[in-house]
């Protein structure tokens, strides 16, 4: 509770501190402004949206104010003429930081703001559009799940416009073309796609021939299913189809890394925090098929049609995972591997106790027998290719 209370005391204080970008003399520029501050499979997913903002915005210039973490691979798509890089961290922790970015947007003078986010943060995507002084100041109706009740009825007062949304629980992809539907762009969701981004780029595993990707990191450890279900299934791939196992993940990964190879009796090459997002998406890309928790690593793979298999928690069953559109084409959607429970869509708050360092049941029951079942397909039309 206490953590609670100076947590909303500081929310308060930033925000008179953020008026002070109020006093910036504002611009006036014939562009529009989209805030997307989310993480990098929220990108991906929004992906299949984003490059309509063109057709609906045709003679605008169009700027994205985006996370810092996934603003390089951004920049190589052509659905924007600039990328703006947020640091998050800095954002919320360096007043000096946050108030030199808010002047910047206050200064250029946005005709149109646009934060095409369902889960809206206060203190960040619409606090920004708070102090950009834009005639036009669009987001959608949302929901509480990043932010609190009250917070929420304060910033629904920021916007000119908020979209209105299915109250029903609707799988991202779907979430995003209702929100573009609610700009005038009728369109069906479709799967990301970020080929136009991997163009001339290299594969760092270029001398590799025939491999696999395992991600066995996750947003937290209840999310993560055990390492050593994740060594076993390393040796069982290789073992039976030949396949090299190459492990991919941030560089706060490493350790995890580092534990399944030891736990392992196949070679195993590591790619853990060796590589830039557009390198990862092409490693994922010539990959044979990937396995991973729900990470960033199933909507890249969406992405680059590479076959993911997901070891699916039910924390938000539904919304990111499984891909509930209809497959307008022949690229593969990736396949969730569950533990059904009665308890899905707990939001993460597990009723369950959980030590540190373990995952939620709804994970770590998740057998090594299942996932391997459902590879079986790839390993043998990997074999009868071998043997023509």
């Amino acid at each position: 509770m206490g953590r609670k209370i100076i947590s909303n005391l500081i929310k308060i204080l930033v925000f008179f501190y953020d008026s002070c970008a109020f006093f910036v003399k504002k611009g006036c520029a014939d562009a529009v402004l989209i805030i997307r501050l989310d993480a990098i499979g929220d990108f991906i997913l929004w992906l299949d949206s984003a490059q309509h903002f063109r057709k609906i915005y045709p003679d605008k210039k169009i700027i994205l104010l985006g996370n810092q973490v996934w603003s390089d691979l951004a920049k190589k798509l052509p659905y924007w003429d600039e990328v703006w890089p947020l640091d998050r961290q800095k954002f919320y922790r360096n007043l000096l930081y946050r108030l030199k970015l808010l002047k910047k947007i206050r200064k250029a003078g946005f005709d149109v703001v646009i934060h095409p986010t369902y889960s809206r943060e206060f203190s960040y995507g619409d606090a920004i559009v708070r102090i950009s002084g834009a005639r036009e100041k669009i987001s959608s109706v949302g929901d509480c799940s990043n932010i609190e009740a009250i917070e929420k009825k304060i910033s629904d007062q920021f916007y000119t416009r908020l979209i209105p949304v299915n109250p029903q629980p609707l799988m991202e992809l779907k979430r995003n073309a209702e929100f573009m539907y609610g700009l005038g762009m009728s369109m069906k969701a479709g799967l990301p796609d970020l080929c136009l981004a991997l163009k001339g780029v290299n594969n760092p595993l270029d001398n590799v021939s025939g491999y696999c990707v395992l991600f066995p990191g996750a947003g937290s450890n209840g999310r993560q299913w055990p390492i050593a279900h994740f060594a076993t299934l390393a040796d069982k791939i290789y073992r039976q189809s030949g396949l090299t196992v190459v492990v991919c993940g941030s560089p706060d990964e490493q350790g995890l890394a580092e534990s399944l190879i030891s736990q392992t009796g196949v070679p195993v090459v590591n790619m853990t925090g060796k590589t830039n997002l557009v390198e990862l998406a092409v490693i994922i890309k010539d990959a044979s098929f990937v396995v991973s928790n729900e990470t960033s690593a199933i909507h890249f793979a969406a992405a680059v049609s590479t076959l993911a298999f997901c070891l699916l928690g039910g924390g938000h069953y539904g919304r990111f995972m499984p891909y509930d559109i209809e497959n307008k084409t022949k690229k593969p959607h990736p396949v969730a591997i569950i533990h059904q429970m009665d308890c899905f869509n707990c939001n993460w708050r597990c009723r369950y106790f959980i030590k540190d360092n373990e995952p939620a049941p709804c994970i770590e029951k998740i057998s090594i027998e299942k996932v391997f079942a459902a590879l079986q397909p790839l390993i043998k039309k990997r074999h009868q290719l071998g043997s023509v």
